[in-house]
């Protein structure tokens, strides 16, 4: 278990076994929403010890001392050795978890008389991975076609029509709303060296961004039913927002009072035009205020939770305090810059649809 004062432990396993700790260079994990976790990970290879690894084979990363936090389960896609004489040799290795199996092929299927859930279920059943379905409604469809796409592209339409957010932790793949109303995994302040949550994890950056050019105050989607020869119709106003308590349409003044509409999707009912409108209109709030924090490295964070930051303890009417959605983590680990402290660092992606507590 390679370890120092600095950084926490790391431990690599290739097809369950792990790596000596004098073997581990560096490793970086990315990880963000509607995209397969990637990993690189740097290892000496004196010997050519690592250079027969298989495409395919079980990568893991925990950090963490005791139990240990796994932060990345995937499989190898590439390999790439640098030989060189003396000790420098090193081998990079490259993975990606499961949903990557989803981007392989195209295909083109008819789906009849089923639910999103459903169709999802047999859409990743075929990877061999499973769903994780989260939805306040259920509508079922009497005809839906995956018209020469990929199953990932499919997974991704799907999912952004309902407002669902994906990623996918080892053979579960997550379709769920995002959950705005739970509360944070952890607290960082800028005016702290460390959270007060237990997550022991050090703000060293925190850079929000406001940008009101997309925020709308209502969507409606209309539609048109063929058998019926009537126009369906549905709409979603914004509402209050657990991440702040000021609505981006309320932050944005005059120009947070813009509706726009859309014709673009088939439907053949209103709860389906709600949904979509309700889908659109999220989408457009979560740009309001995005950005990136970087902490020292910490397991504790990872996709679809809330994190309460802290720009300006002085002031409760600063706009970037309060809760932030995590959209993206990377983690990045670097053994010869762990006695300087900067081993291994965790980088946050946001997203939050409010300002202020």
């Amino acid at each position: 278990m390679a370890t120092t004062a600095a950084s926490p432990n790391v431990d690599i396993l290739v097809n369950g076994k792990e790596v000596p700790d004098e073997h581990f260079l560096s490793y970086v994990v990315d990880r963000d929403m509607f995209q397969p976790d990637m990993a690189s990970i740097v290892l000496s290879n004196q010997g050519d010890m690592y250079s027969a690894q298989k495409v395919g084979d079980t990568i893991e990363v925990k950090v963490g001392d005791g139990g240990a936090t796994s932060v990345y389960k995937g499989e190898i896609v590439g390999i790439e050795p640098v030989y060189k004489g003396g000790e420098k040799s090193r081998i990079l290795i490259r993975a990606m978890n499961k949903l990557h199996r989803l981007l392989r092929k195209r295909k083109s299927i008819t789906f009849t008389d089923k639910t999103d859930q459903a169709i999802l279920n047999q859409v990743v059943g075929g990877a061999g991975l499973s769903l994780q379905w989260k939805h306040e409604k259920s509508i079922t469809y009497k005809h839906v076609y995956q018209h020469n796409l990929t199953d990932m592209e499919f997974l991704r339409m799907r999912a952004a029509r309902m407002g669902c957010h994906v990623w996918c932790v080892d053979t579960t793949v997550y379709c769920q709303q995002p959950d705005l109303q739970s509360g944070p995994i952890a607290e960082l302040s800028v005016d702290q060296s460390a959270d007060d949550s237990g997550s022991n994890a050090a703000l060293r950056m925190f850079s929000p961004r406001l940008n009101s050019s997309a925020v709308i105050n209502k969507v409606t989607v209309k539609g048109w039913n063929p058998e019926t020869k009537e126009l369906i119709s549905g709409d979603a106003s914004v509402q209050s927002s657990k991440l702040g308590s000021q609505t981006s349409v309320s932050g944005s003044g005059d120009l947070g009072n813009e509706e726009t509409f859309t014709v673009d999707h088939p439907i053949w009912s209103q709860e389906e035009a709600m949904a979509i409108a309700k889908a659109k209109l999220q989408d457009a709030a979560l740009t309001y205020i995005t950005g990136e924090a970087e902490v020292s490295g910490n397991g504790v964070f990872d996709l679809g939770k809330v994190v309460k930051m802290t720009a300006n303890a002085e002031s409760d009417d600063d706009p970037f305090n309060g809760n932030y959605y995590i959209m993206g983590v990377t983690h990045r680990h670097i053994a010869s810059k762990a006695k300087d402290g900067g081993g291994y660092v965790t980088i946050l992606r946001f997203a939050r649809d409010a300002a202020k507590k």
